[in-house]
């Protein structure tokens, strides 16, 4: 892992930063070496979710390239939700390709209806005469018109509630399957986020990822534990790759008119560099606990699951910020890679 993260993810990450576009090469060559099928058996057999593997995982990537990272992510929520509620073809067909990296797949969740409450849609499946069909303008879709499939959320056909949902699977190229212009954002600019638009799009009863109206607790289930911990993940990760670049700067940064002295021997700065250790030490502590109380089925684990993306996106501001400070100017230079960290986790106003 160590070896692969410095041939790869470390040319990866001045290729995105440079580029701000999705890189599928990098993605892809990423998936065919390291395994995009990591959450389930290469016989399909299947397997509890590997969620602690998966957040090692993406804390590692996300040291080096956020931003293929979040892509990761993203694949992996939809590959969780394929294995377990695919139907048996669904998983023949598939999942051999994504375990040699040559499928793609995210999540379409969100909607410019419902906005951050990704699990209440307001599109809604219709009946019209000889199937079933759904309209949706879904946003802020990770790895747009990048993945080779998504699984798309909306309430099933005559819902009698907003959390009467069915989850689909919507290949990419499908009638009526359209890309908007990519989002410009600060931080991950290499994710390949844009909106979707989904026009009277037909659906295939093979493909419903479940039991019909078995959506919203799919999300609950499988979903929401691998995104937040994921997402968790990666902050750590980004914390990580700030603090250590910040420690190399400030060791390696003398002083001619101070007898060479290093900017790390000011206690100011041994200060600041403490403050990080430990913002980046309890984030990645608590996400561990979150881990073992999942894997426990502990009845307080929703909790902390809810919880842990906060604080480790917490963390990731708190920590870049002060590498921002420690390292001056040089933060500030493409090179330094510091900019990208600090964007990524601060809050627009």
């Amino acid at each position: 892992m160590r070896n692969w993260q410095r041939s790869f993810w470390l040319p990866a990450l001045t290729i995105l930063t440079a580029s701000g576009a999705f890189h599928d090469t990098t993605c892809r060559n990423w998936g065919a070496a390291v395994c995009w099928g990591l959450l389930f058996h290469s016989n399909m057999a299947g397997q509890a979710p590997g969620i602690p593997e998966m957040a090692q995982v993406l804390e590692r990537m996300a040291q080096a390239c956020a931003s293929t990272a979040l892509v990761t992510l993203m694949h992996y929520c939809g590959t969780a939700v394929i294995a377990a509620q695919g139907s048996a073809a669904l998983k023949q067909s598939l999942l051999p390709a994504i375990a040699g990296g040559k499928h793609l797949t995210t999540l379409a969740f969100s909607e410019a209806g419902s906005g951050g409450h990704f699990y209440m849609p307001v599109s809604e499946v219709r009946r019209n005469g000889h199937g079933l069909a759904l309209t949706a303008h879904k946003t802020f879709v990770t790895s747009a018109g990048e993945a080779d499939s998504y699984v798309v959320s909306t309430r099933k056909a005559g819902a009698s509630g907003p959390t009467d949902l069915d989850l689909y699977l919507i290949a990419k190229g499908t009638k009526g399957f359209e890309v908007g212009k990519p989002f410009e954002g600060l931080g991950l600019a290499g994710n390949g986020s844009a909106p979707m638009k989904l026009e009277n799009v037909e659906l295939e009863a093979e493909k419903r990822l479940g039991s019909e109206g078995s959506g919203f607790q799919t999300m609950m289930q499988v979903v929401l534990p691998h995104f937040q911990v994921g997402v968790a993940a990666v902050s750590v990760g980004i914390a990580a790759a700030a603090f250590q670049a910040a420690s190399a700067h400030v060791v390696a940064r003398k002083y001619e008119h101070a007898a060479g002295a290093a900017l790390a021997a000011i206690p100011r700065v041994q200060f600041l560099a403490a403050e990080m250790a430990l913002e980046l030490r309890s984030s990645r502590a608590y996400l561990s606990e979150t881990i073992r109380r999942v894997g426990a089925a502990d009845p307080e684990a929703m909790l902390d699951v809810l919880g842990v993306k906060a604080r480790a996106a917490e963390a990731a501001l708190a920590v870049a910020s002060r590498a921002m400070t420690l390292g001056g100017g040089a933060a500030y230079g493409r090179r330094g890679g510091l900019s990208e960290s600090s964007a990524t986790h601060r809050p627009l106003p």
